[in-house]
């Protein structure tokens, strides 16, 4: 008896089949009914041989699926590894994004600064050159008196200026003759003291002007090698972004087929289904319970008690978001129902583990775990807005404390009925679930 209990279901119905046949064929025995017995058995037996033919076709069925399952879990398995490295590969693009960009800035600030520098130099020697048509001007004025000076001298003939003096008349001549050489001689030695001033401060300038020419033209190589550099680094600029582009189009296509093929495995299984189903079920009861306890404690529109700043930041810091399932209502890819989704799903390369900040200042309603939302926080914000954020993989308030906008309150995961790491979040207005893309918050460019 044990036996048959702990057979198997084929097993257990060929025992049943072979204990009919016993019994019918004992009693058509005792019967003295040999013939219709002998039909009787060969119909059971075909019947038992069909049978088990089926359970064969059915285990070979079953076992084609449970190949085609693996082939499909590795199928995941690959992309997923795949969007792994693409992941790596994003974050290392958008690393070096933020390198070249600091680059870029801190090379424009040299460029501003050499340019400033050139500038100035510029006016240095445009003054210089200013200051040297000055003297030259002087100089050449000097020159010019004292050729006229020695052409006078020469013209006087030979004669001494003690010839000059003793041929006064007088002594009122003498006094005369004597404070006009002297002037003479003084007016002499200004002029060429003047000469010679001139020329050595017009060397001097003309050695300022070579020096700052010199200079200038180092500069405008220092600008033409930063230049040269600015416009290396912003090609490359432009080509880590298209690269981060495809990437990030990739990584989606990526996402995209990983959700196909795991929609093509799980449509196989009917359990899974039905899992779906209870799941769904979970989720509108969380939903309930959720809508009902903001109806009985969360603030209302007409209580207009809202603190802080009423406009709502993006919950998120990290590149490359995308919706990955929008509010409102849709037929899911599971159970083919037609209902609604209370919110929306962001996505983005890396986002595990990524902080979440509340999107405006309130009060934590409610900081605690589901079986469809997993760990989820309930914002109330005043004015019977209150935002939900679920999946979390930590949460890191309490309930009743109070929270800033832009302030950490969990970090994203997968938990609850999630099929991979991202950001379910939802704005609701008296209980209400409303799009929060509907002039609450903004996807980031």
């Amino acid at each position: 008896m044990s036996f048959f209990k702990n057979a198997r279901p084929a097993t257990r119905l060929l025992c049943a089949l072979l204990a009919a046949l016993l019994l019918f064929s004992g009693t058509f025995s005792l019967a003295q009914a040999s013939e219709p017995t002998t039909q009787s058995l060969a119909d059971l037996q075909d019947k038992s041989k069909q049978i088990e033919s089926d359970l064969k076709k059915n285990k070979a069925k079953l076992n084609q699926v449970n190949q085609e399952k693996k082939a499909q879990k590795q199928t995941v398995s690959n992309i997923y590894s795949q969007i792994g490295e693409t992941a790596d590969q994003i974050n290392l693009l958008t690393s070096r994004l933020d390198l070249l960009k600091a680059d870029i800035g801190n090379t424009t600030a040299q460029i501003n600064v050499i340019t400033g520098q050139i500038r100035s130099l510029d006016q240095q020697i445009k003054a210089t050159e200013s200051a040297i048509a000055d003297k030259q001007t002087a100089l050449s004025q000097a020159y010019l008196l004292l050729k006229a000076r020695i052409r006078a001298m020469y013209m006087a003939g030979n004669g001494t200026a003690l010839e000059f003096l003793l041929t006064a008349q007088d002594f009122s001549t003498l006094l005369t003759r004597t404070e006009l050489l002297m002037r003479v001689a003084q007016h002499d030695n200004d002029l060429m003291a003047t000469i010679e001033n001139d020329i050595g401060e017009l060397e001097t300038l003309k050695t300022s002007l070579n020096g700052s020419k010199e200079e200038v033209k180092g500069k405008k190589a220092q600008l033409d090698s930063r230049k040269a550099a600015l416009d290396t680094a912003k090609q490359d600029v432009e080509s880590s972004t298209a690269k981060l582009n495809t990437k990030q189009k990739q990584i989606k296509a990526q996402y995209s087929d990983a959700q196909k093929e795991l929609n093509a495995l799980n449509k196989q299984s009917a359990e899974y289904v039905a899992l779906i189903r209870q799941q769904e079920k979970e989720l509108d009861k969380a939903n309930r319970q959720i809508e009902e306890r903001l109806a009985q404690t969360g603030s209302k529109t007409t209580d207009n008690k809202a603190t802080g700043s009423k406009k709502m930041i993006f919950p998120l810091k990290c590149s490359g978001v995308y919706i990955s399932s929008p509010y409102g209502n849709r037929v899911h890819p599971i159970t083919g129902e037609y209902k609604l989704h209370t919110g929306t799903d962001f996505a983005a390369p890396g986002i595990n583990q990524k902080p979440i900040y509340a999107v405006r200042d309130g009060v934590v309603h409610t900081a605690e775990v589901s079986k469809g939302y997993g760990n989820y926080i309930v914002i109330d914000h005043g004015d019977g807005i209150a935002t939900l954020y679920a999946h979390c993989d930590s949460i890191a308030v309490k309930q009743g404390a109070k929270v800033t906008q832009g302030q950490v309150i969990g970090r994203v995961g997968s938990t609850g009925y999630a099929t991979g790491p991202h950001l379910h979040f939802e704005v609701r207005v008296n209980g209400k679930t409303t799009n929060p893309m509907n002039g609450y918050i903004t996807l980031p460019k």
